[in-house]
């Protein structure tokens, strides 16, 4: 908007206020009825006795109608304080004859005092008004600016930039977003046929239109197309009404405008940056999936190879304990492969969210011993001590997805420690909960604990790690979050190998009663 000191101007953008200040009409009886108020003052103190410049009374009203009204109401009050004052105090009175000719100058001169006062009072008025919409307009742009910073999301974006808009032209406003070649409408006002013309007319044309003028004489808003760098496209509406037009809204639509594209740009740019980061993990989950798989599957594949022909070509030569032993291996690795296969299948599972945990209240000794019992053949080179007595409270837990966490630490404790090393589960109460404590002798861990619970993540890199996908400790945390639990690792504290701790929420305590 085009800001001036011409008082005929309209000293508001959009819509008329409800302050007084900015409603004229209001100040020409408001004047009328303080000059009566004036006259009336100057009768009382010209009744206790001759009062020199008497007529100074009458140039109160005139300063209060210029500074709160403008020039208009000021004038009319000053030509009625001087009608007034030529009345009621001037002899002769209650005429408007002057008997003496200094008396005329007088009326002459508060005349001309009271239209220079309410000039000079009027224009300071205009400005003060004026800097004031400034202010508010840079307020609103700033707040604007602050709220785009940290907005993120195409509809905040827009919804942001109507607010602004709106509080900027005290105005119905519209935000349209184009969308493979159709206007859609992202933030305001319900547009009528006559406006959605008018805007595609200015996104096709890129020239801003005016409502009650071609092409758009039904719209009822003012359209500004807009198109930011990357050749996203969109259209800014204000019904700016025919009454009260600023002198020139593009001004302040380009500078929303362009904090709106700028926000816009970033948001596509931030998108794309999400877009690729994405494609990148995916990347890197295939190409960690196919070395794990591929490094894995080689030893147990030709295990299971080795012995099958073994089996086949001397079979008749072997002795039974040589047959027991291929077999023995054989099936060891099969099992080992299963385990791989249902390993990536529960990993999918945990990432998906599809793990629906079914709680029950059970006891954990009875959960250790059969997983134990499952995991007979993978624990056989380790003496395995189970320390988990009868007498623990129990946990409210599902059955299948802890075992599961839980067949997954006592592989890695097994596949990490040297053989003939023991293995031992102990448990804890503390705060809620009932940790189950793995101790293995293996080498414990190097570094940083929290990376080997990502996907894929290994203790120990290179040709001599052991075998395994390194999904364990992963899985093994998805399937104890889904039922409110967490799990813990650390080295221990002699030194000898790494503690495991799953941590599983307590039953709660049932109250026996009496009949």
């Amino acid at each position: 908007m085009t800001l001036t000191d011409d008082f005929d101007k309209p000293d508001s953008i959009g819509a008329p206020s409800t302050d007084p200040a900015r409603r004229p009409w209001i100040g020409y009886p408001a004047s009328l009825a303080m000059t009566g108020l004036a006259t009336l003052l100057a009768a009382l103190a010209d009744a206790q006795g001759p009062v020199p410049n008497v007529s100074l009374i009458f140039v109160l009203p005139v300063v209060i109608a210029a500074v709160t009204w403008g020039w208009g109401p000021a004038i009319v009050s000053a030509l009625t304080g001087v009608m007034a004052f030529n009345f009621f105090l001037i002899e002769p009175r209650f005429t408007l004859r002057v008997s003496d000719p200094s008396n005329v100058w007088a009326m002459v001169l508060l005349l001309a005092v009271a239209a220079i006062i309410s000039a000079v009072a009027a224009r300071s008025r205009q400005r003060a008004v004026v800097a004031q919409e400034q202010a508010d307009q840079y307020a609103t742009l700033q707040v604007l600016a602050r709220s785009l910073v940290g907005a993120s999301g195409r509809a905040t974006i827009l919804r942001a930039a109507s607010e602004a808009l709106s509080g900027v032209f005290r105005a119905p406003v519209c935000v349209l977003f184009e969308d493979e070649g159709t206007l859609l409408e992202a933030s305001g006002q319900t547009l009528s046929a006559a406006d959605l013309e008018a805007a595609n007319w200015a996104l096709a044309s890129r020239l801003a239109t005016r409502s009650g003028a071609y092409p758009a004489e039904d719209a009822k808003f003012d359209f500004w197309p807009m198109v930011t760098p990357s050749r996203l496209q969109f259209v800014i509406g204000v019904d700016l009404g025919q009454d009260s037009r600023p002198a020139d809204p593009g001004r302040l639509i380009d500078i929303i405008g362009g904090y709106l594209a700028m926000a816009l740009e970033r948001d596509v740019f931030a998108d794309g940056m999400l877009r690729a980061r994405l494609a990148e993990e995916g990347e890197k989950v295939k190409a960690d999936l196919l070395a794990a798989v591929s490094h894995d599957l080689r030893t147990p594949l030709s295990t299971i190879l080795v012995s099958l022909q073994s089996l086949r070509a001397f079979g008749e030569t072997h002795d039974a304990e040589t047959r027991d032993q291929l077999l023995a291996s054989a099936e060891l690795e099969t099992a080992r492969l299963a385990r791989m296969v249902v390993n990536l299948l529960d990993m999918s599972r945990v990432d998906s969210g599809a793990l629906k945990a079914a709680p029950i209240s059970i006891r954990p000794a009875q959960l250790v011993t059969e997983v134990l019992q499952r995991m007979q053949t993978a624990l056989a080179p380790h003496p395995v001590v189970n320390r988990v007595a009868d007498l623990a409270p129990n946990v409210l837990v599902d059955v299948t997805l802890t075992e599961g966490a839980l067949v997954n630490v006592l592989e890695n404790a097994a596949k990490y420690s040297q053989p003939a090393a023991s293995i031992e589960i102990t448990t804890t109460e503390a705060d809620g909960y009932l940790s189950i404590d793995v101790y293995d002798q293996g080498p414990g861990f190097n570094g940083s604990i929290e990376p080997l619970f990502e996907k894929f993540a290994r203790g120990i890199e290179g040709d001599g790690r052991q075998p395994g996908t390194g999904l364990g400790l992963a899985i093994a945390r998805g399937y104890l979050t889904a039922q409110g639990g967490r799990i813990e690792a650390a080295n221990r504290d002699d030194g000898r190998g790494a503690r495991v701790r799953l941590f599983l929420p307590l039953a709660p305590v049932m109250k026996e009663t009496t009949a």
